[in-house]
């Protein structure tokens, strides 16, 4: 209802569209979990249960059904992400606009027209899966849907703009905070009492990881979809569009690196994670790592109630400004670490290879379906995941200037070099040290499962059955020579393979004496253990007598080169990085 002509009905105005945007906030009676911002029956839990079930087109019902359920979330999220968008449009003609009209428009960019997509798919396939049989085509849908992915294109150029936006509004708004912060999305019908509150930002970046969920999805329906079915081709067109797309906007945007912004605004990227063992009061604790652009995290994966996201913890960060490498001499105070007898570490990996002929036999015998199938996994997992927490014995020692410093133990020295390489590359720049308050702390770590790039522990018993489970036996390799040295150097090589979840160095080449061109022409044989990469080091040997003296684990020759190759693939030469 509009009211012209006098102050006194503007007034008015202003008082009822005021108040439609305190309904935004009303009713605190929202329970604090995130179950319902996303869907809770992924294509990748799917997988899981295949012995469990028929499989092909009783699986691919499955999957749909899966799918229709996070979509019915994302179209949730959608709808409470417009909600108060005309409330604030109504506020922005008067006299007392929360944002303008610009900064509006900006902000929720293109979110009805990816609503109004998904409401149309979402009603086209819901009559399918509930009337399901053998004959029901349902790839026409997905063609359709990944038809309008020029919308997410506009979508996707905007959102840096309009997530930059939301945080400029909050800081200068205390009431668009409120609203920005507290938005209400409905929980799926049967639970029509399960509401969730999220922030604008989160839903904001929901259309983003989307469409990667969609990709996914088609990925799953093709596997469980016979070739001879009029779905197929479907299928494969609509995955052949979304997969383009994605690759269109790579470069883009890339939802993981730009998810996080510092205090000033500035993009603070991801640019490398992953599980390393830290020495923490003399005992072996995993950890995940997160090597951003300013400062590198340490984190521990917290223990979380069934059914709920998991959380990490973060243990320490230190801003990159901050960040050296201790010198050998420096670290001879760190405490000594206890590393297992060989024998141990042979008895361990004896144990895991019995547990999984075991399974295999059990595979055979129930089909998959045995309980004792899980018992056994359960079991390997537990031996693999000890075995990758005491196997590793090369240090990473790191420094704050500040007085603290951090030991890690790694298996391999060309993932320490990568470390240490990634490290100082961005060190390059001009940095500032950083310090975060324990919100932005807590902000930063709380966005790390979302922003990793490694997501499970590397070991074998984490992986899905249709992945490889790597070669067994012996691999032979030539070490001929090499190329490409500036400078005489007296030069060796070590060669490494991947087995049981961490690399193992297993051989070394005589050292070539001053020399710009080595020729070693060295042949051995490598026995693989579910191996799949093979890793080549070229190293400068140290004959300093000051540091010979040290622990050997620590190797203190210098990497002059590095490459892998995937095994199987090693007739090429490898370039040395």
């Amino acid at each position: 209802m509009e009211k012209e002509g006098s102050a006194g009905s503007m007034e008015d105005d202003e008082e009822e569209v005021l108040g439609l945007l305190d309904k935004v906030l009303e009713d605190e009676d929202w329970f604090e979990s995130e179950m319902y911002l996303d869907c809770p029956f992924t294509p990748v839990e799917l997988r899981t249960f295949k012995g469990d079930i028929e499989k092909g087109l009783e699986m691919k019902k499955l999957v749909l059904s899966g799918f229709l359920a996070s979509e019915e979330i994302y179209i949730n999220q959608l709808e409470a992400l417009l909600l108060p968008m005309k409330p604030l449009k109504a506020t922005a003609t008067t006299s007392k606009p929360v944002l303008t009209v610009e900064q509006i428009d900006t902000i929720f960019f293109m979110i009805q027209d990816i609503f109004e997509i998904h409401k149309e798919f979402y009603d086209a396939l819901s009559p399918h899966i509930q009337q399901w049989d053998e004959k029901v085509t349902v790839g026409h849908l997905f063609q359709k849907l990944a038809s309008k992915l020029g919308v997410y294109k506009a979508f996707v150029d905007n959102y840096k703009l309009a997530v930059g936006m939301v945080e400029k509004c909050s800081q200068a708004n205390i009431q668009f905070q409120k609203i920005s912060e507290n938005l209400k999305v409905k929980g799926p019908k049967e639970s029509k009492d399960c509401t969730a509150t999220a922030t604008m930002e989160a839903l904001l970046y929901k259309p983003i990881d989307r469409v990667t969920r969609s990709t996914l999805v088609l990925h799953d329906l093709l596997k469980h979809t016979p070739k001879d079915h009029p779905d197929f081709p479907l299928l494969q067109d609509a995955l052949r569009i979304s997969q383009n797309f994605l690759s269109s906007i790579n470069e883009e945007i890339d939802p993981r690196r730009t998810a996080v912004t510092t205090p000033k605004g500035e993009a603070r990227q991801l640019v490398k994670d992953g599980f390393l063992v830290e020495v923490s009061e003399g005992t072996r604790k995993l950890r995940h790592v997160f090597l951003f652009t300013d400062l590198l995290l340490c984190a521990k994966m917290k223990k979380t109630a069934v059914g709920r996201h998991q959380q990490y913890e973060c243990k320490w960060y230190i801003p990159l400004a901050d960040l050296s490498f201790q010198t050998l001499d420096e670290s001879d105070s760190l405490p000594h670490v206890q590393t297992l007898a060989e024998h141990e570490i042979e008895e361990m990996k004896i144990k895991i290879s019995s547990i999984k002929s075991e399974i295999q036999k059990e595979k055979k015998a129930q089909k998959g379906q045995s309980r004792n199938v899980d018992r056994l996994r359960k079991k390997m997992n537990e031996q693999e995941s000890c075995l990758l927490l005491n196997s590793p014995t090369i240090p990473f020692r790191i420094h704050n200037k500040h007085g603290k410093s951090y030991l890690f133990l790694l298996s391999s020295d060309y993932e320490r070099s990568e470390w240490r390489e990634s490290i100082q590359k961005l060190q390059k720049k001009d940095l500032q040290a950083c310090v975060l308050s324990s919100v932005e702390l807590q902000v930063l770590t709380g966005s790390c499962f979302k922003l990793r790039t490694v997501h499970n522990i590397p070991v074998t018993s984490n992986k899905d059955d249709e992945e490889s489970p790597g070669l067994y036996g012996f691999l032979h390799v030539i070490v001929h020579k090499a190329t490409g040295f500036k400078e005489s150097a007296n030069l060796y090589c070590t060669l490494e393979v991947d087995s049981f979840g961490y690399f193992v160095s297993k051989a070394k080449t005589r050292v070539f004496r001053d020399t710009t061109e080595p020729q070693w022409n060295e042949e051995f044989e490598i026995e693989l253990e579910g191996s799949q990469c093979l890793r080549i080091l070229c190293y400068e040997k140290c004959y300093d007598k000051s540091k010979l003296n040290k622990d050997d684990n620590e190797i203190v020759d210098k990497i002059m080169g590095k490459g892998q190759v995937q095994v199987g693939q090693t007739k090429d030469n490898i370039r040395l990085l």
